[in-house]
């Protein structure tokens, strides 16, 4: 190819209220060639490709495609002056064919008032042929394709507008390792063809494979940039996370004992599988992943919802079926969910019936709760997670959204657990309230009550966990001792 930079984006800043998203970034897409763009979530690159495709507007920096200022108005007009977004979420139309979701809106063929089938369908197979080298049936509905299918169809939609810049954001999130190589192969035909690609992916592996250079976001600030030589894992995970946050726990020896809970080859059947592990009484048991990598699915199953369908779960030595959520409790295992506002709190009733209902048939006076005792309790356990409210009939809105979570704890405090599971449990809570929850948990765990936590949040698992489970595509990836945990190591095996 030419060296020629086809994209060209200098000291581009972008503000959302008091926040720095992108903060004077500046790189280059060669044409014919494929850039991976890597970082964490928060790190700027949804906010960079928003304003590549004209949903948002830079506040500072200019963008240069193909040698001329660019400025897009918006997706169609990006897309008319040849850039084109591949989302993660999939816009199509499953109850319409291969070719109809190809040529869907303004570039459908007519003939009449109507659809020209028969000439959709032969440019369709024309299409597959020049930039696939595939051959299709194009009258198969998408709702009958797979997600590697679906995903070829909408990336020949995209093509097929003369794309010359495709921003390809998380596009194997879905897929099987064959599919993703097909993928791989097909873009490599397309790259060296003259089509230019900006690859973004939280997998390193695939960067690697597929990039020929890779550029890092951190903090909303580009931190390093790699060509095709100089490729390493280590190196590329180490820009990607920083040095600033390394391993070491506030904990101090893990838990003695014999385990109390055994997982041997557990697995939902969908979205992961064949899991061991084991966890003793006051253990805390961090579970890490990307999204998608089975981690939150693994702490809902453990809850028995819905249950596990493979492998054994064994408390005290005996196997134990979990097919419900009752069945859980009766087990000793509480849940905190990872939406509190829609899998967790009972946002017409008050604190108090939020706070006792994991066991409210304690609270039966024959018809009717008895008020007195359920108040008496619910301020008891609120007090012992410094709940700040106006009282127990407070309405469970009026909290912030620190207290509302700590509330969800509390809910299993006076069942006392021997197991709670938690699922992103200091999401949407500000740093003092999420300081008080780890400290919280800490020290429920030196009471003897063991945690299974899942958490995107890599500093937050070092902080607590004992051991680090880390999945990568609902497999075991890892499990890292406290003392070889790092959020470079987690990241590492989470990635590849």
């Amino acid at each position: 190819m030419d060296g020629k930079l086809i994209l060209e984006a200098r000291d581009v800043s972008k503000r959302f209220g008091g926040a720095t998203a992108l903060d004077g970034v500046s790189l280059g897409v060669e044409r014919g060639r494929i850039l991976g763009l890597a970082g964490e979530n928060g790190a700027g690159k949804s906010t960079l490709i928003k304003i590549l495709c004209g949903v948002h507007r830079a506040d500072s920096g200019s963008l240069e495609l193909d040698g001329r200022p660019y400025r897009p108005r918006g997706p169609e007009d990006a897309e008319r002056r040849g850039l084109s977004v591949f989302h993660q979420e999939i816009p199509v139309c499953p109850h319409l064919s291969i070719a109809a979701n190809v040529f869907l809106g303004p570039f459908m063929p007519r003939r009449g008032l109507g659809p020209d089938w028969r000439r959709m369908n032969e440019e369709c197979r024309g299409l597959y042929r020049d930039l696939l080298g595939e051959e299709i049936d194009p009258s198969r509905l998408v709702g009958d394709c797979t997600a590697a299918e679906t995903q070829l169809a909408l990336l020949v939609r995209v093509l097929s507008r003369n794309a010359s810049l495709v921003v390809l954001d998380e596009p194997t999130t879905a897929l099987t390792p064959p599919e993703v190589e097909r993928l791989f192969a097909i873009l490599r035909r397309l790259r060296d063809r003259g089509v230019s690609f900006v690859f973004v992916s939280h997998m390193l592996e695939e960067l690697t494979s597929l990039s020929d250079r890779i550029a890092v976001l951190r903090d909303g600030r580009l931190v390093g940039e790699l060509a095709e030589g100089e490729f390493d894992s280590r190196r590329l995970s180490s820009l990607i996370a920083g040095r600033a946050v390394e391993g070491g726990s506030p904990r101090s020896a893990p838990p003695p004992g014999e385990p109390f809970l055994e997982a041997r080859g557990i697995g939902n059947g969908r979205s992961f599988s064949g899991l061991s592990f084991s966890l003793r009484a006051g253990g805390i048991l961090g579970v890490a992943g990307l999204a998608g990598s089975g981690r939150s699915d693994l702490a809902r199953s453990l809850f028995g919802s819905p249950p596990l369908s493979e492998g054994v779960l064994a408390i005290d030595g005996a196997a134990r079926s979990l097919r419900s959520p009752a069945d859980a409790i009766a087990l000793g295992i509480g849940f905190v969910p990872e939406d509190r506002k829609a899998d967790g709190l009972f946002h017409k009733l008050d604190v108090k019936l939020n706070l006792c209902m994991a066991g409210l048939e304690r609270f039966s006076g024959g018809i009717a709760l008895r008020e007195d005792r359920l108040r008496r309790e619910a301020e008891a356990a609120a007090a012992a997670v410094r709940v700040k409210m106006a009282g127990p009939d407070a309405a469970i809105g009026s909290l912030s959204g620190g207290n509302q979570q700590k509330v969800l704890i509390a809910r299993w405090l006076a069942l006392r657990p021997r197991l709670i599971v938690m699922s992103e449990p200091t999401r949407g809570v500000d740093v003092g309230a999420k300081q008080e929850i780890l400290e919280m948990i800490l020290g429920l765990s030196a009471e003897g009550c063991a945690f299974i936590i899942a958490s995107s949040e890599i500093e937050e698992l070092l902080a607590l966990s004992d051991e680090i489970l880390v999945l990568n595509r609902g497999r075991r990836a890892a499990i890292l001792p406290r003392a070889e945990a790092t959020k470079e190591s987690v990241l590492l095996a989470a990635t590849t």
